[in-house]
């Protein structure tokens, strides 16, 4: 039997545990009792810890091929070897669903599920189209890519066009404020107050300035006080 548990599981070793384990990478702590059950831990990126009842601690020599065509050797255990050659497909997509995981902590059970679904769901795609794209004869994506084309291609078009802008005012609000047009001074109907545009600063303690007067003809339709506040708005480039 052979398999990977995660280090809070009851029966492991002291050592082992997440809070104690300290080793450095491509470093190896392992035990075994009654010479029947190995607990090993192995750190490659992160900690892997696994259980054996047939495996001892043994290594192999190892290669891979890092960014710029950088090639790396290292040992790592045969145990982990043999557990990545031989896992089922059930363990493969919970490797590929712990990459990009959109399952968060949550009180309604039903809302984890959704997204436990939903994740086995895009998993399954993934594999899916790779299948479609070898037998087409087209090179396959790589899980990162795949995800950000799924995204790309449920988003399409669509964004929050009723949001509240962030950041800097645009150069056409610029060139809108700016016109030489005349602008038309209104009271709000429903007496629903605004920041004055030009006064208020909510930066500074005691700086709100509200007022019930807008501007109409501005798109923005920003909260101004007639006369100083409503004459820079509309004169000056940079009116605060």
């Amino acid at each position: 039997m052979t398999g990977t548990i995660q280090q809070n599981r009851k029966g492991l070793p002291d050592t082992l545990t997440k809070k104690k384990l300290k080793i450095k990478k491509h470093e190896v702590a392992a035990y075994r009792k009654h010479d029947k059950m190995l607990a090993l831990a192995w750190k490659d990126k992160r900690n892997v810890v696994m259980p054996s009842t047939w495996h001892n601690n043994s290594m192999q020599n190892m290669r891979r091929k890092l960014k710029n065509n950088v090639e790396e050797q290292f040992r790592k255990p045969v145990v982990i070897c043999d557990y990545n050659k031989h896992m089922g497909g059930v363990d493969v997509s919970d490797q590929y669903i712990s990459s990009y995981s959109l399952i968060r902590k949550s009180k309604k059970w039903w809302r984890k599920m959704f997204f436990c679904l939903l994740e086995v769901a895009v998993v399954n795609s993934f594999i899916l189209s790779n299948l479609s794209a070898v037998a087409n004869q087209k090179p396959k994506l790589s899980h990162k890519k795949y995800r950000l084309e799924l995204m790309k291609a449920l988003v399409g078009d669509v964004c929050n066009r009723e949001g509240k802008k962030r950041g800097r005012p645009s150069t056409s609000d610029q060139e809108e404020r700016l016109n030489n047009k005349p602008h038309f001074i209104y009271t709000n109907e429903k007496s629903n107050s605004k920041d004055c545009a030009v006064c208020s600063n909510r930066k500074v303690k005691g700086g709100r300035r509200e007022t019930v007067f807008y501007c109409k003809t501005c798109s923005s339709k920003p909260g101004l006080h007639p006369g100083e506040c409503f004459e820079k708005y509309h004169t000056l480039k940079k009116y605060k």
